[in-house]
């Protein structure tokens, strides 16, 4: 698992060191429209190569933010347009079957517009949600404000832990705080989730 886990970070931050701002946009795009791409990493990366000096804080998340929006568009668009049938005869391709997209469903209808923006925080959920979306016809404006607001938010605060990464990485090299600090992250994240969600009205 952790080789895994090295060989993924490594491909992401090489891809992204190679294409730059667009690299961002096309991995956050790709994830953004239900590819199993990670965008923690994605994020990380884009902070760690700001603090090293090689791109922009704003360009870094601008095109993130870009990528995020497009790819969101392009599954809600499918969904929304292509309808049910499509999605499950090619939905196998990006691992979207019928129980995972029936419990999207069931979450978007419990939750309302919420539900969008309080997705894009969750990890597993970040993407698919723009399906169920599409589905229900939620109105795209409304659609792409709830998007808007939680996919900025992911990408201001996982750029902004991959700057913190990569300027403290030398006090940060050893593994346990390593961990001790991805653990106060992914802990914020569900914060913010269970705030959301202990809030939710249909």
């Amino acid at each position: 698992m952790n080789d895994w886990i090295e060989v993924t970070v490594k491909a992401i931050t090489g891809f992204i060191g190679s294409a730059g701002y667009l690299g961002i946009f096309v991995l956050m795009g790709m994830e953004s429209a239900c590819m199993p791409i990670p965008s923690e990493i994605v994020l990380v990366s884009a902070g760690f190569l700001v603090a090293e000096g090689e791109f922009s804080l704003p360009w870094a998340m601008g095109s993130a933010f870009a990528g995020a929006l497009c790819g969101s568009t392009l599954a809600y668009s499918i969904a929304r347009f292509g309808g049910r049938p499509l999605l499950l005869r090619f939905g196998r391709y990006i691992f979207l079957n019928e129980e995972r997209l029936a419990r999207s469903e069931a979450w978007f209808k419990r939750h309302g517009p919420k539900a969008v923006f309080v997705c894009r925080l969750i990890s597993g959920t970040r993407a698919i949600v723009s399906v169920p979306a599409g589905l229900c016809h939620m109105p795209y404006p409304k659609f792409l404000l709830y998007t808007a607001l939680g996919s900025g938010f992911w990408v201001v605060v996982g750029t902004l832990f991959g700057l913190f990464v990569g300027k403290e990485w030398e006090k940060l090299s050893h593994a346990g705080h390593l961990i001790f600090v991805g653990a106060v992250f992914l802990l914020a994240v569900f914060l913010v989730w269970h705030h959301f969600r202990s809030r939710r009205s249909c």
